[in-house]
């Protein structure tokens, strides 16, 4: 796999926040254990993508409403159709651009033998076989349990309800 570092084992990992560290758009590692006790919601993002101005727009509001109370990952990804061909400050500029201001992290895929381990352990504690599109999230709660998948095409403002429970909990 070239340049590639080795993928880390996930076989084990029964929470979120146990996942093996990620890198961000900086290149540092990211401690997924600062999600403890957070509800998150991950999210494969592309800049060029048809869903892109819709999914930053609800984003920004899901982040304006709920505040602290919820934490958003991103994860650039460049699998359908090159729509994120940018490098990792670019990506991660479009972003902010667009009112987002939670974590963004290094591209990654999200399908076949080069799937990140964050997004191998989130389908498979959904049981999905693979994300169709950009814009697929996965809702996560304050346990660290994987509380289900939505496709590309639920608007995120939809989720509110059930953020708004999880939240509660």
């Amino acid at each position: 796999m070239g340049a590639h570092a080795s993928r880390p084992d996930i076989s084990d990992v029964d929470a979120f926040y146990n996942l093996p560290a990620a890198l961000d758009t900086n290149g540092d590692a990211y401690d997924f254990s600062h999600t403890k006790g957070k509800v998150v919601l991950v999210v494969n993002v592309a800049s060029l993508c048809g869903l892109t101005t819709v999914n930053y727009a609800d984003l920004k509001s899901l982040q304006d409403e709920f505040g602290d109370d919820l934490l958003i990952i991103a994860f650039p990804c460049n699998a359908f159709l090159f729509q994120e061909p940018f490098g990792a400050r670019k990506t991660c500029a479009f972003a902010r651009k667009r009112g987002f201001t939670g974590v963004v992290m290094a591209k990654v895929s999200v399908n076949g033998c080069s799937t990140s381990h964050v997004f191998k352990y989130l389908k498979r504690e959904t049981n999905t076989r693979r994300i169709g599109w950009n814009f697929g999230k996965f809702l996560v709660g304050k346990d660290g349990k994987v509380r289900g998948f939505y496709t590309p095409h639920t608007r995120p403002v939809t989720m509110k309800e059930q953020i708004t429970k999880l939240i509660a909990e």
